[in-house]
Formats: C-alpha cells, structure tokens, sequence
C-alpha cells in the first residue's frame, strides 16, 4: 500500500516536470513569435489600400516578385489597375522582363483598337534567354491594362515601358557574340535605372509609376564586405534620388546562396549566371515568418519593414556570398506584402502560342549558339529528340498552372522551434 502511494507521488512529481517543461518550453516558442504577430496586427493593412497610400508619399513603387514564376503578385497587379484610384495616380508601368528594343511590339499592342496579342509575340520572342518568354502571367496583366487603357481617356491611360537592355539576336551569331552580350549587362541595372528617370523627368513631372521586376533588381542598398554598395537598379534610386522611391517585396520561397562551385568548358552558361554558385529554396528564418502569417489567419496584409522584427532578420539573397556584416530585409527592401501562405502560391502556366512556324527556326538558329555541339548532343539524347526541331517541338509546348513545386524542398514551417 505504502509503495502504491509513494509510486502516484513520482508519478504527480514527473507529470508536473513534463508541464513545467512544457510550460517553459511553450513560453519561449511564444516569446520568439509574439513581435512578429504584434508587427502584423499593429502595422499590417490591406495590401491595395497599402500601395495607394504609398504611392502618397513616393513616385516609384519597385515590386521584387519574390519568384518570376509566382502568379499571385500578377493577380495583385491587375487588382491595382482595376482599381480608380490608382488609374488617377499611375502613369507608367515599367517592365524589366522586356528589352527597350522591342517597345515597338508593346506600343503596337497598345496603340491596337483590337485586343491583338500576336502584336506581342515579338517583345517575348526576343527575351534575353533567347528562348522566349512564355509565363501566362505576363500576357494576362497586359491584357488587363489594354481592356482597361479602351475605357479611359487617351491621356489618362497606362504606358507600359519596356526598361531592359537592348537585345539584338539577329546580331548574336556565334559563341563569342554571345560572351559580348554578356558583357553587355553587367551594366543593365544602371540601364534601367535611367531608363525609368528618363520617362519620370528625373522625378521633374509629378507622374508615378511602378516597376515589376524580381530580387536583386528591387535592392535599395546591399553592402559588401569592403562596406560598398551594391549598385542594383533600386539602389542607384534610393541612393541617388532619396525619398521618391519604396521597394516592396512580395512573399515567397527565397533563394538562400550556400557556397560556389567550379565551371568549365562543358557547363552551359545563361544570362542568369548563377552556373557558379550552389544554391537552395528557403523560408524565412526557418519558417518563423509562415508561422506568424499562419498565426495572423494567412490574411493577405503588407507592412513597411522599418523597426520591425521582419526587417532585422538576416539578410538572405544574391549578394550573401559576400555581403557586409549585419546586413538586414530592411537593408534590401522597405516593405513586405503577404498574399497567401507559402503552400498555397501558385507557379505560372506557360503559353506556346510565340513559338510560331515562322519563329521555330529562329529559335533552332539560336540553340546552336546558345548550347554547344557536345551539349546540344546530350540534350537531343535526352530528350529522346532525333532532331533540333523535333526536340523544339516537343519541350517549347503550353504547361498548366500548378501549386508551386520548389515549396517541397523547403521544409517544414516549425523549424525555427528546434533552433537548429
């Protein structure tokens, strides 16, 4: 009897050791989230209403689209130009998928009393992969603007400007045109850059626009090792012209750069450039940041970054491998726009309907530069393709829109309890 007592009292004993641990354990989860939901309530707004009142206070919204792919922040575009308060205070929409050499194909759509989209083949045709550019998602914003641009007066109506660096791919002929193309951009953010002032008057005229680009591009001041600014295209702005621009990065997975890796005369090189360097899809501070949006009801809901926990977390982006000590979100971008959690975006579907019988062999003149003899050879083979032309035919074809793929290999959202 005595025994059974003593046993029911350790037992007590080690329940209350696994409630305290618990309790403990439960206070410092709760700790560690608690000003990330705070931000969210207290500084969290709508997202529309959020751009609008921005746009108060600043000529040029640069949105990072988290992922070129992402459809949602596409979705949030069209909601923008739908809406009569932002027809009255944008002017121009400016594009950096888009090469300045082919605004004559997005004015031909444009200036079309038809909704034509053939008139846009050219602009995504000749893209800087040289392959086309295919995402649905760009020719469905631009069929917005052009059905809203046919209710409104001609001079209140949308210009969508094309701001990337000139391509010429009838110029590219051989691998070594192709080395000088790439030369070419290492300039391209400071293209834009003046690119964009140029239509904005140096920011003389009073008019507003936004610029849809994605990651680096939308910097506004990432510093190196030596503590030199990276001169990214939001950078040149936020440093040279302050207080008339806001970069607004849109949730997503992020690329975290891990490390480099060597190259050589086999590797196929893109104008991406990232065939040197080893990298991984991550979410935020090991899910920290989907925990909070969960725990916020996953509303959609922007936010500046500016003394909030959001914009003091680590830096993570392009420029990690040598980035300066202590560099933070905020010192990337100025706010945050939250649309939906990271396993409800959606990855793009893709058209083919550019790739016309009058492109294809264009883009089969193109792959014998892009790619050399020895790597065209392992493509052909591993596609099962017997000819250029037939392997054009089989992988340049329309794809659904889907659930985006890369969030399996990111994770679960509860990492950041384990502080591993």
């Amino acid at each position: 009897m005595k025994g059974s007592i003593i046993m029911k009292k350790i037992s007590y004993l080690l329940l209350l050791v696994v409630l305290f641990n618990y309790g403990y354990s439960q206070s410092r989860i709760d700790d560690k989230l608690s000003p990330y939901i705070s931000t969210l309530k207290e500084k969290g707004e709508n997202p529309v209403q959020f751009i609008l009142g921005s746009l108060d206070k600043n000529d040029l919204i640069l949105f990072d689209d988290g992922l070129h792919t992402a459809v949602e922040p596409f979705q949030f575009y069209q909601k923008l130009i739908k809406n009569k308060e932002f027809q009255k205070k944008v002017k121009y929409i400016f594009l950096e998928v888009v090469s300045i050499t082919q605004q004559p194909a997005l004015d031909a759509y444009f200036n079309s009393k038809t909704d034509d989209l053939k008139l846009l083949y050219p602009a995504f045709q000749n893209d800087f992969s040289g392959t086309g550019w295919t995402y649905k998602t760009y020719f469905d914003l631009l069929e917005t603007i052009w059905k809203v641009n046919s209710t409104l007066p001609v001079k209140d109506r949308f210009k969508v400007e094309a701001v990337n660096a000139p391509v010429y791919w009838n110029e590219i002929k051989t691998p070594e045109d192709l080395k000088l193309f790439g030369l070419g951009l290492s300039g391209n953010d400071y293209t834009m850059y003046k690119i964009m002032l140029s239509y904005l008057d140096n920011f003389k005229s009073g008019e507003k626009g936004i610029f849809l680009t994605n990651t680096r591009h939308a910097y506004k001041g990432i510093k190196n090792k030596d503590n030199q600014y990276y001169w990214d295209c939001g950078t040149f702005f936020h440093r040279f012209s302050p207080g008339k621009t806001y970069s607004v990065r849109f949730h997503n997975i992020t690329l975290s750069f891990e490390g480099r890796r060597q190259i050589d005369s086999t590797t196929h090189v893109t104008t991406q450039g990232l065939e040197g360097v080893i990298v991984k899809w991550v979410r935020m501070e090991k899910g920290l940041w989907d925990s909070a949006f969960k725990e916020y009801g996953n509303r959609p809901v922007a936010f500046d970054l500016k003394n909030t926990p959001f914009g003091e977390t680590k830096y993570i982006g392009n420029h990690m491998l040598n980035v300066a000590p202590g560099q933070t979100m905020y010192d990337a971008y100025d706010a945050f726009i939250f649309l939906a959690s990271l396993e409800e975006l959606h990855q793009t579907a893709m058209v083919d309907f550019i790739y016309t019988d009058k492109f294809k062999p264009e883009l089969e003149r193109r792959l014998n530069v892009l790619y050399t003899k020895g790597q065209l050879e392992e493509l052909l083979k591993s596609n099962d393709s017997s000819s250029l032309r037939n392997f054009i035919d089989k992988n340049f074809v329309a794809e659904p829109e889907e659930i985006q793929p890369l969030v399996k290999k990111i994770g679960p959202i509860d990492a950041w309890k384990n502080n591993k």
